[in-house]
């Protein structure tokens, strides 16, 4: 069993997942790698924002206001 991102699943050129997109044929199998491909830059591009957007925080001070914590 294969479990990985289609876009990494569809780089392994003998995965069951990538053999069974070449059998859609050519130009299907090709339209597919490029969603695949243009689906991880997106996740990457939002991954690396989010990131980003942590390093802008400030850390909390959770204990200030924890009753269980005296």
């Amino acid at each position: 069993m294969e479990f990985d991102s289609p876009y990494v699943l569809l780089s392994n050129s003998e995965s069951q997942f990538a053999s069974l997109v070449e059998q859609t044929g050519a130009a299907e199998a090709e339209h597919l790698r490029l969603l695949a491909s243009t689906a991880s830059s997106k996740l990457k591009s939002n991954n690396q924002k989010l990131n980003d957007d942590k390093g802008d925080e400030l850390p909390s001070d959770d204990t200030e206001n924890d009753p269980l914590i005296g």
